[in-house]
This record gives structure tokens, C-alpha cells and sequence, in this order.
């Protein structure tokens, strides 16, 4: 058997379909989304729309890559890449360094183009923990296994929390704690350390005032509509406004001018806003076929390692989109996170693109170990084909005596 990947192995079509509709349909968003604001900025409306498609054009390239490569290869990938993404984090946080907008410190500035460490942080963690935890099964749960894995998430999420951005950092988390269950901990495990995380979160949430200023507006938007209820009111006009079918492509109102945010966080509201509900149901549907397959994938994976990678990478996407969306129709308090594939952002483009190459790659490699098995040959060695019985023989008869096993008609058809 075969243990490399084949050139001739096929990928997850229906993957792949699915990521590229999302990522089209998240292009035409972006272009209409950003239109007004990259007109007032430089003349041109298609310019956040030329910067997306190139990073889209270069994730795609990455995805490719990352589908062609061996995924068991990331295990000596997985410590340098986490610590790359660790030292990127510390960057941020250093004065002149990290780059400040909107009140937080997320990205680092590299000549015209710009990072957000933590959309790398989240692949790196992922990495990190299917490598670790992949050939561990039988520790998990150990204090051998829980402490450092307590310990590797406590780094990453406190550097993602300090900049401040809760929504990301509640994402590495669920996402951590997941890998951590699908590894092989026991309910009380999972229980015990979701419940700690919880606590932590919650203590996080009402420690700073605007965060809980944030859940308060929550339970009554209308309590402040000026300043922490503000954006919140305008997503539900905007999916009020956009009624089953919207107001058509380009022709949404709250856009301009009204909804914070409309090309990043809010695009799913934007979204809701020009094609309603029949629009934001594709969205929906997409993610959850998106899900499916991803779960597929883990169940059908040849290794712990694959199936931990396939999960994480499932979980990250899926979940992020849940808690976007659910932002935008005012189910859970106000985050800052994008939705994946259709919210602009270069860092967050390539990274998830990426991801979905590892996830493809641990598909063809569970294909190339059912098609690369070699078929036994059906000619003995002197060259005469050998043949299974006639149907409806058997080792015994109808009379229960015990005959001879089937035998072989032999042909002296010459060798091929």
C-alpha cells in the first residue's frame, strides 16, 4: 500500500465547490459593501474589490499548494509555525509596531501590505495541537497532557485578548477545547475545562466597561441607540429592509453611511440587506454543507492526526460563521469577527484558504490508501486465467454432505 499522495488523486469536489461559491458570492459583497466607501477614499469603487481579488487569487494558489502536500509533513511544521505565530502576537503589543484602528491593536504594517496575527494564530494552534495530540490518545487526560495543553491555549488566547479581541480569542477556545474532546477526553474532562473557559470568558467580558456595556445593549439594543445599541439597531433595519428576496444586488440602503462596519463584520447584514432572506439562507446552507464535508472528512481520515486537523479546521470555519452571523440578527452580544470567505480581509482570506488545502489534503490522502491498493491477479503463473466457480456452488450440498471447495476452471487463454 501506498503511503504518499498519488498526482492522480482526486480532491473533495464538492468541497471545493462549495468554498469557491462562497468565496465568489463573498467578492460581489465586498465590491458592493465597499463601493461608497472606496469612492469617497480614492475615486474608484472597485478598489477594495482589486485588493480582495488578489488575495483571493494568491489564497487559492496557497490552497492548492497545501492540498498537494502531505499533510503528516506538518508535524515537523507545527512548533515553528506556533512560535512564529507567538512572536507575530508579541509584535503586535509592542509600541510602534502594531498597528491601531477602530480602538485595537491587531495588525502589523509591512511596506503596503498589512497582517492580523491572530487569523495565523488560529491555523497555528490548530497545527500544533492535531501534531501533539494526534499520537497521544491514550494520555489525553493525564496532567501530563493537560497542563501543557492548558498552557500552549493560555499563551495564544491571553496574546489575542491583550490586543483587545474577544471574539477571536472565544474562537481559539471552542475550537481548542473540540480538538481536545475528539482527541479522546472523557465528558467530565471536556466538561470541567469548558466550564473553567466559560468562567474565564464571562469574568473577561464584564471586567472591561465597554464590553459590558456591550452585553447590557444586548438585552435591549434600544436602551442606548446612539453609541453600544447603534450598530446592532441597523443590522436588524438592514435585514428587515431586505425582506425575502432584497433590494437587489447594489441597491441596499443601510450601507451608506448607516451600518459600521459594512465590508468586514457587518457584510453578512449588507448581505441580508440586497438579496434577504433567500440570500442569507444560501449563506446558511453553505456553511452547513461546508460542515458536513469537513466531518467527513475527520470520520473518514486515516490517522488521529488527520482526523484532529479536519475537525479543528471544520470547527474554526463553521463556528466563526455561526457567531457572525448570529451577531448580525442579535442571537449572541456583539463580537468582532468576520465571516469567512465573504467578509474582506487579506489575513483572514489566505489563512482560511489554506486551511481548506490541508483539509482537502486530508481527503486525498484517505482516497489514495482505498485506490492504491493493488487488485490480486487473476492469472496463475504459467499464464492460464483462474476463475471463481459457478455461482450457487458451495462447500456444502443440498443434502448437507460436505463436497470439495469450489474449484477453479482453468483457460489456456496465452499470457497478455
Amino acid at each position: 500500500m501506498k503511503r504518499g499522495l498519488a498526482r492522480t488523486t482526486t480532491y473533495d469536489l464538492p468541497l471545493v465547490a462549495i468554498v469557491l461559491v462562497l468565496l465568489f458570492l463573498g467578492l460581489a459583497m465586498v465590491y458592493s459593501a465597499s463601493g461608497i466607501t472606496a469612492l469617497d477614499a480614492n475615486d474608484d469603487p472597485s478598489t477594495f474589490l482589486g485588493q480582495q481579488a488578489a488575495w483571493a487569487a494568491l489564497g487559492i494558489g496557497a490552497m492548492f499548494v497545501a492540498s498537494r502536500v502531505d499533510y503528516r509533513l506538518l508535524r515537523f511544521l507545527a512548533v515553528p509555525l506556533l512560535l512564529v505565530a507567538v512572536i507575530l502576537l508579541g509584535a503586535v503589543l509592542v509600541p510602534g509596531v502594531g498597528v491601531t484602528a477602530g480602538g485595537a491593536t491587531r495588525w502589523l504594517r509591512f511596506g503596503a501590505f498589512g497582517l492580523q496575527p491572530a487569523e495565523l494564530a488560529k491555523l497555528a494552534l490548530i497545527v500544533y495541537l492535531a501534531t501533539w495530540l494526534g499520537g497521544k490518545r491514550e494520555q489525553i487526560g493525564s496532567w501530563r497532557i493537560t497542563l501543557p495543553f492548558i498552557l500552549v491555549t493560555t499563551v495564544v488566547v491571553g496574546l489575542v485578548v491583550v490586543e483587545p479581541d474577544l471574539g477571536t480569542a472565544i474562537v481559539l477556545v471552542v475550537v481548542a477545547l473540540a480538538m481536545y474532546f475528539a482527541a479522546g477526553a472523557r465528558l467530565r474532562e471536556f466538561a470541567a475545562l469548558g466550564g473553567l473557559a466559560a468562567v474565564v470568558i464571562l469574568a473577561l467580558a464584564v471586567a472591561q466597561p465597554y464590553r459590558l456595556q456591550r452585553l447590557l445593549t444586548f438585552l435591549d439594543p434600544w436602551s442606548d441607540p446612539q453609541k453600544f445599541g447603534f450598530q446592532t439597531i441597523q443590522m436588524l433595519y438592514a435585514l428587515g429592509l431586505g425582506g425575502p428576496f432584497g433590494e437587489g444586488l447594489g441597491a441596499g440602503k443601510e450601507k451608506f453611511g448607516y451600518l459600521p462596519h459594512p465590508y468586514t463584520d457587518s457584510i453578512f447584514a449588507v448581505l441580508g440587506d440586497e438579496l434577504g432572506l433567500a440570500g442569507a439562507l444560501v449563506i446558511v446552507l453553505l456553511f452547513l454543507a461546508l460542515a458536513f464535508r469537513g466531518v467527513r472528512v475527520a470520520l473518514r481520515a486515516e490517522d488521529s492526526t488527520g482526523a484532529l486537523l479536519a475537525t479543528g479546521i471544520t470547527i474554526w470555519l463553521c463556528f466563526q460563521a455561526w457567531v457572525n452571523m448570529a451577531v448580525v440578527a442579535s442571537l449572541v452580544p456583539m463580537t468582532g469577527i468576520t465571516l469567512p470567505f465573504i467578509s474582506y480581509g487579506g489575513s483572514s482570506l489566505c489563512v482560511g484558504l489554506i486551511a481548506v488545502g490541508i483539509l482537502l489534503n486530508v481527503g486525498r490522502a484517505r482516497t489514495t490508501q482505498r485506490t492504491s491498493v493493488p487488485r490480486a491477479s487473476r492469472r496463475w503463473r504459467d499464464g492460464r486465467t483462474r476463475e471463481p466457480a459457478p455461482r450457487g456452488r458451495g462447500s456444502l450440498d443440498r443434502k448437507g454432505s460436505r463436497n470439495a471447495l469450489p474449484v477453479h476452471r482453468w483457460s489456456s487463454r496465452p499470457r497478455g
